[in-house]
């Protein structure tokens, strides 16, 4: 079931309601209830693998706290987080395996449903046991609960034990609430714009020029490549924004996933506010671990293209991932080799080009809004990589925007499946999701925060006018959130 269907539309104000009436003693078996109702209908019969993944996780984290031995609880560790890591490989990267090996068997098993993501939870709680951070659940439902929660198991966030598990209690004052109701709704109603009136739109242009790069010219594809990054931004997003939506109106606070990203000054940057649940998971499960940046620069950068080229293998079991991201990871190594370099050189030109602290200040303004557009730039590039099927059509379509280019071309733009009216109505859109992204970029807060600081008629005015670009969207209902294939 996906949270941009009819369905879930009708069926969630149902669950939210049944779990303000249910004590509060008992809300957690009805959401994990629901959890299982929410999962078994999208996951062709593979619930129980998911069961599977929870006793293994429950098991495990209880003998990983009664090994006296240090020796022993790393064995303990290994086994139970080797053999989460072991069900990933079958189900995602066996057959992918099989065919770098130049074998012709193939088992073609069908990937569960947001494997991706739950196994990602567990071996990050079963870390956290044995590192101390948190206690072993006692109440199997409750951890249950936890690895299955309908909220985050199809695409995240990726929950950490010690954030989510307590809030299953629902002993907070505010929990649930009016005020969490109520941001509730304002998150959910940002993430339907996204998802539906940006991302549905853009998703025409995407799907009509990379099915066939090679027709198209390099200024198509290229605006393709602008529109791609800016469209999988609005999809995640939007998905993001109503499960953290739908949570606050159960009463439960998960981790923001994206923090406008496209204000970012370096490519290292982006990847700290981008997939804010996946990359922090790398960071403390992966990166830290192999050393992080404790020892020399050289290693430093190995971890970071290390994590990277895993993070691009974890998005999916095809080579172009691997590439996407192994590209990542080289750019931001040379990012940070070259930041002295490039700081030193745009010192030296603010000296000789400003004579006044006024004249400085808009160098700095002017190199910072060119530093974005080249992340932004940059980062569109290696998702070509992520977008298509193939290194082939990766290939072309890269091919196509260095020998193809024209500006002569602009005006096949409005030939790539929106026409005039739809193409300038979604970049309208977009310049608008930029302008509130970067309000909230500048007030620390998430971007559907805003609306709580303006008047009220302006506020409803918004509301309007989003709900408006909802609903002449609605035939976009059905197209599936990306990360959801993962």
């Amino acid at each position: 079931m996906q949270f941009n269907s009819i369905p879930y539309i009708i069926l969630f104000p149902l669950a939210a309601l049944a779990c303000l009436i249910i004590p509060k003693k008992l809300r957690y078996i009805w959401l994990l209830l629901v959890s299982f109702a929410f999962y078994y209908t999208g996951s062709e019969g593979s619930a129980a693998l998911l069961l599977i993944c929870i006793a293994i996780t429950y098991a495990g984290a209880w003998l990983i706290k009664a090994a006296d031995n240090s020796l022993f609880k790393k064995i303990l560790l290994a086994l139970t987080v080797g053999s989460q890591v072991a069900i990933l490989f079958v189900f995602k990267y066996l057959d992918m395996t099989l065919g770098l090996l130049g074998s012709g068997l193939r088992f073609n098993l069908i990937l569960p449903l947001g494997i991706s993501f739950y196994t990602f939870t567990a071996i990050g709680y079963l870390i956290d046991v044995y590192r101390g951070s948190v206690e072993p659940e006692k109440n199997p439902l409750r951890l249950a609960l936890f690895l299955s929660f309908f909220l985050s198991i199809v695409s995240g966030p990726i929950n950490r034990a010690k954030d989510l598990l307590p809030q299953f209690g629902f002993e907070r004052e505010d929990a649930p609430s009016l005020d969490m109701a109520k941001t509730g709704m304002q998150k959910m109603l940002w993430g339907y714009f996204l998802k539906l009136a940006v991302a549905g739109r853009l998703a025409i242009v995407v799907d009509k020029v990379y099915s066939d790069a090679a027709a198209f010219s390099g200024l198509e594809i290229a605006f393709t490549a602008l529109a791609y990054l800016f469209m999988l931004y609005c999809d995640f997003e939007g998905y993001s924004q109503i499960a953290t939506g739908s949570g606050y109106i159960l009463g439960i606070r998960m981790r923001e996933n994206f923090a406008q990203p496209f204000f970012s000054l370096s490519t290292g940057e982006l990847w700290r506010r981008w997939h804010i649940s996946l990359s922090s998971w790398f960071k403390d499960y992966l990166y830290i671990p192999l050393g992080g940046n404790r020892h020399g620069k050289f290693r430093k950068y190995l971890n970071t293209f290390i994590v990277l080229a895993i993070s691009g293998i974890w998005h999916g079991a095809n080579l172009t991932f691997a590439i996407w991201g192994a590209i990542n990871g080289a750019f931001i190594i040379m990012g940070q080799i070259l930041l002295p370099v490039r700081d030193k050189a745009a010192g030296m030109l603010s000296d000789n080009l400003c004579k006044s602290q006024a004249s400085k200040a808009a160098f700095d303004k002017v190199r910072g809004f060119l530093k974005r557009v080249g992340v932004y730039i940059l980062t569109s590039y290696t998702f070509i990589w992520f977008a298509n099927k193939d290194v082939k059509s990766a290939y072309l379509a890269v091919k196509g925007i260095f020998t193809r280019f024209s500006l002569r071309d602009a005006a096949g733009l409005t030939g790539l499946g929106l026409g005039t009216f739809n193409l300038c109505l979604v970049l309208a859109m977009a310049l608008f999701v930029l302008f509130c992204d970067r309000a909230a970029y500048r007030k620390k807060c998430d971007t559907p925060s805003l609306v709580k600081n303006v008047p009220a008629w302006l506020r409803w005015i918004i509301y309007y006018a989003l709900l408006t670009a909802i609903l002449f969207s609605a035939n976009l209902t059905g197209k599936e959130f990306i990360y959801s294939k993962m």
